[in-house]
């Protein structure tokens, strides 16, 4: 019937799709399906919208798909919906375990919470389950099952039932309590069950003859290889009627409570009907029982073999041939499993350290814990290497060294954090799982110690790493470490594109300037958005008296810094690098009277991207001495000059950063850098006015190392235009933006003013970089000069270096005026050249730095 339900079901879908019954998918299914607490309504199973249930998920899974089921409390039953997967294509329900919790499900309303009922090839991997009064997870006439790495806990019922024609079922590397109920039970008919690396523990406060940890009736082919078996007067293994091929390895299987006490319960029952291990009916004939330890309670037989009992593994070995390396001995366990899913541990000098029998049917690569196997180097092997018995490895405590580096060749954000563990004992693999949590990511849990995470932003970024030799089955890591690098961002050049007018509603649903004090958040467009830092050429215009303009950060208050002086009814721009948060930055006017403000987007810093080569400024371009162009006479009106910038960057070059000037204007106008062959943009990158000699940092984008400017006036206009940086492949300075903050301020006490013909240096402290795996090789800086009382030019340029022509602010008597500039440091300075007759007030405020990681 299931059959042709799920039949019918297919051929519905199909239809209501519009797609003939036996139409080829049209593309293959995702291959996780997510499920998590923190859902909502109308959830799709995709990482961003999850579905509430593993239920749902399991409605619509399909063969070779996984439902990944974050940590959290389920309470519901997932029966039946589970559908069958295909042979190399299973279908997989994993959970999560790690810090922060795992994933638990629970039953409700007396229901069994897993039921795989007539399935194959299903997966339940790192499920924490819980039932009262019903199996925690029930196997009925189902084929190749496997559960693992989970936790089981009952109460009055069966832990694990398998049943009816069940085929191939494997329960591995699960932990877990039956209080008064067997843990695994496997019933008739079913065959070929696997049993392996489980630490079991039966417990009630009256004991039972009638019940067993491990029950097998009627089952032939089951196996049960390194299992630690726990119980408080209980039996331990019990095998019945046709089960036979049984074998029992490497396990530690103890009665009592601990040691070898006697039971503490009322009425105490027959001890010898709790024997640790006991086989009747076909067993008997073809069963295999070796390197074992068994430790009964006292009073209690080790073992019962056909209704005969045997005081110690010598006895049961002369009698039967079986157990000829069993131990009989108390079996040294530590851990309490309710105080956590860790497993049973053995004693340091316990009998099962190194003493199991390393070619034991279906023996695990690694334990419970998912640990390697460790040689205890004053304890003697055998068994043919040093493998512990039971599900626990006693491994030795690692030390643990941290790296955390940006990846070479991969994003500008992507990093790679390495777990390297040191051990002073043999392995025969790893040790330990690790967990790497990082703010705004989704914590990597793996055993091999790497994982690369790519961050969202530019600045410090910090790994949170925690070691555990336990698989995080409990709270508590091994250790904890944190290391941090400061990452940078890539820069991305975008055809320059108007995003804010508050004349023209762009950006803004107004068209009314900005009153006095008033901020405005813009939202960025695209990529943008979503990036570390933007770079926009802010132009404030008609403003109504004199006053400056600040850009930062749209969580942040207020800060000291400035963008832009201006004077009343001036039109003045200048470039601004600013961090985006939540996809904005704020605009603030800080003048008594109102403006208008434009804004265009030249570019922005992400992952992926180019990074920058800065250097000491050079002349490219100069109209009036003929550097660039063939003649020395002026851009005409509404002209353009392209300059061919190649022989001094390198092919690939996406962008460039200059600071170009304009002087003798014969007329008011603009002027705009485009890549040659494009249509001029509608935005400007400088406004000048008649006769006025003016500066703007540029970061334009080129193409075949070439760039393009257009006077957009009715006069003529002398433009130059010095080359500081450029952005190509293989470059691997990439950019840190920062919160706007004042570096120099010649005004303030215990500052100088810059005097005539002087140069003076400034140092940028390498907070960012300080022992953080990188090097400080450039400043982004808004350059601001005041209280001019001649006319002159600033140079800034590498501390250490020549001075070299080129100008990056011009200025008039009585002038308040800003430029962005980017310059290279030398042992974190730079030097700023004042040119002019007069001394000279300066403010400089750091937008970013640019970083090179360690080579």
């Amino acid at each position: 019937m299931r059959m042709r339900g799920t039949t019918l079901l297919t051929v519905s879908l199909l239809v209501a799709a519009g797609l003939p019954a036996g139409a080829a998918a049209a593309a293959e299914p995702p291959a996780n399906i997510y499920v998590s607490t923190a859902c909502g309504s109308g959830g799709d199973g995709s990482e961003q919208a999850p579905y509430c249930s593993i239920s749902a998920a399991s409605g619509v899974v399909q063969p070779g798909q996984t439902i990944l089921v974050s940590a959290g409390d389920y309470r519901e039953s997932v029966s039946i919906v589970l559908p069958s997967g295909e042979p190399g294509k299973p279908v997989t329900v994993k959970g999560y375990r790690g810090p922060g919790g795992s994933t638990k499900l629970t039953n409700r309303q007396d229901k069994t919470p897993f039921v795989l009922s007539g399935v194959h090839d299903v997966v339940i991997d790192g499920i924490d389950v819980t039932a009262l009064r019903t199996p925690a997870i029930q196997i009925e006439n189902s084929t190749d099952i496997t559960v693992t790495n989970g936790w089981v806990y009952t109460v009055l019922a069966t832990g694990i039932d398998i049943t009816g024609d069940s085929r191939r079922v494997t329960v591995s590397d699960t932990a877990g309590s039956a209080v008064t109920g067997s843990f695994v039970a496997v019933g008739a008919g079913s065959s070929d069950t696997m049993l392996v690396g489980n630490s079991v523990h039966l417990m009630s406060p009256r004991a039972s003859s009638d019940i067993a940890a491990i029950s097998v009736t009627d089952a032939p082919r089951t196996t049960i290889t390194n299992n630690t078996i726990v119980t408080e007067c209980f039996a331990g293994v019990r095998i019945t009627g046709a089960s036979s091929g049984f074998g029992l390895y490497n396990s530690i299987v103890r009665t009592a409570a601990v040691g070898s006490q006697p039971c503490f319960v009322f009425p105490v029952p027959e001890l010898s009907k709790l024997p640790p291990v006991s086989v009747d009916g076909a067993a008997l004939a073809d069963s295999h029982l070796d390197y074992n330890v068994v430790n009964p309670v006292a009073g209690a037989p080790s073992y019962s073999w056909g209704g005969t009992a045997y005081a110690s593994p010598a006895e049961f070995n002369a009698a039967s041939g079986q157990g000829a390396h069993d131990i009989g001995a108390d079996a040294q366990l530590l851990s309490n499993p309710e105080s956590g899913d860790i497993g049973w541990t053995p004693a340091i000098n316990g009998p099962a350290i190194d003493s199991a029998w390393v070619d034991a049917p279906g023996r695990p690569a690694t334990d419970l814990r998912g640990n390697a196997h460790a040689d205890k180097p004053d304890t003697t092997n055998t068994g043919g290497g040093f493998v512990d018995r039971g599900a626990v490895e006693l491994v030795p405590t690692p030390t643990y060294t941290t790296t955390l580096s940006r990846v070479r060749g991969g994003g500008a954000l992507e990093t790679s954090t390495t777990v390297t563990a040191r051990h002073n004992w043999t392995l025969d693999g790893p040790v330990g799982s690790f967990a790497f949590q990082a703010e705004g990511q989704p914590t990597i849990v793996n055993r091999t110690g790497t994982a690369r995470i790519t961050f969202s932003r530019a600045g410090l970024a910090c790994v949170n790493v925690m070691a555990s030799t336990n698989g995080f089955r409990s709270a508590a890591p091994t250790q904890s470490e944190n290391p941090c690098v400061m990452l940078g961002a890539a820069f991305n050049a975008v055809t320059p594109g108007r995003v804010l007018s508050t004349k023209a509603a762009i950006g803004t649903t107004r068209t009314t300037p900005l009153a006095p004090r008033e901020a405005i958040d813009l939202v960025l467009p695209g990529p943008a958005a979503k990036s570390s830092a933007v770079v926009l050429n802010v132009t404030v215009t008609n403003p109504t008296t004199n006053g400056y303009l600040k850009v930062y950060p749209s969580n942040e208050n207020e800060p000291v810094a400035s963008n832009i002086n201006f004077a009343a009814n001036q039109t003045i721009p200048n470039l601004v690098t600013v961090p985006v948060v939540n996809g904005r930055v704020r605009i603030l006017n800080g003048s008594a009277g109102t403006v208008h403000v434009l804004a265009d987007l030249a570019g922005y810093y992400a992952n992926i991207g180019l990074g920058l080569t800065s250097g000491t400024p050079a002349r490219v371009l100069d109209t009036r001495s003929a550097v660039g162009v063939p003649g020395t006479t002026p851009i005409g009106p509404n002209g353009r000059v392209t300059v061919d910038l190649s022989p001094r960057i390198p092919a690939g070059t996406t962008a460039v950063l200059l600071n170009v000037a304009v002087t003798k204007p014969t007329a008011g106008g603009h002027l705009t850098a485009f890549p040659p062959g494009s249509a001029i943009p509608t935005t400007s990158n400088l406004n000048f006015v008649s006769g006025q000699t003016a500066n703007n940092m540029v970061i334009a984008p080129v193409v075949d190392g070439k760039i393009s400017f257009a006077y957009g006036g009715s006069g003529t206009v002398h433009v130059l235009a010095d080359l500081s940086g450029y952005f190509a492949p293989g470059v691997a300075d990439t950019f840190v933006p920062l919160s706007p903050r004042r570096l120099f301020d010649s005004r303030k006490p215990g500052y100088m003013k810059l005097g005539p013909g002087m140069s003076g240096d400034v140092r940028v402290e390498p907070d960012e970089c300080d022992g953080r795996g990188c090097t400080t090789t450039a400043a982004v800086l808004n350059l601001t000069v005041t209280g001019t009382l001649s006319p002159g030019y600033l140079t800034v340029y590498p501390d250490g270096q020549p001075r070299p022509t080129a100008s990056v602010l011009n200025f008039g008597v009585n002038e308040t005026i800003a430029n962005l500039v980017t310059v290279g440091l030398h042992d974190n300075k730079f030097r700023v050249y004042n040119s002019s007759a007069r001394e000279v007030d300066l403010v400089i405020d750091l937008a970013g730095v640019y970083i090179s990681p360690p080579a």
